[in-house]
């Protein structure tokens, strides 16, 4: 069974089924932040992240990142990015950002489907992870567990790890 995380012309939709008793949807707009282009270096932020705990070096990795709970694993997420693996680690950076909270998800699509694969029930079979090294418990992780805080001109390193189905 596969769940749809496509990337359209307005960036990527979809979501992730878990086990039959929760839903943990994926997606993000591609794009950015129309104020952050007129606020200089010291007004915003900038997060980079680099991601291991991959599957192999095939496919590509998708990064969605969300400012706020009530869009967090929805179709509101402020910037993302699809990448191609080719090591042990990727670093993806999101400039201009902001200052405020924000929470990442990523995912390995392996196959570079554009699709988060699924197994039996639901459950992911391609590896994702959270920020702040936040974990999903019978489900995603929250946003609050997941909350990356930016304060205007800084520069930060995330580290996110992605692991089986829960991530």
């Amino acid at each position: 069974m596969t769940h749809s995380v496509r990337q359209t012309m307005t960036g990527l939709a979809g979501a992730i089924a878990l086990a039959g008793v929760f839903v943990l949807p994926l997606a993000a707009s591609l794009g950015g932040f129309g104020q952050a282009s007129a606020q200089t270096a010291e007004e915003t932020a900038t997060i980079r992240f680099e991601l291991t705990g991959f599957d192999g070096q095939a496919g590509q990795v998708s990064i969605a990142l969300y400012a706020d709970a009530e869009s967090w694993l929805g179709d509101g997420a402020v910037a993302s990015r699809s990448v191609p693996v080719d090591g042990a680690s990727v670093t993806v950076t999101f400039e201009g950002l902001p200052p405020g909270q924000y929470a990442a998800v990523a995912y390995h699509d392996v196959n570079a489907n554009g699709d988060l694969d699924t197994g039996a029930m639901g459950i992911p079979s391609e590896r994702l992870g959270y920020s702040a090294g936040a974990r999903g418990r019978f489900g995603p992780a929250r946003f609050d567990a997941a909350i990356i805080n930016l304060s205007a001109g800084e520069t930060r390193a995330e580290r996110i790890r992605l692991a089986g189905a829960m991530g």
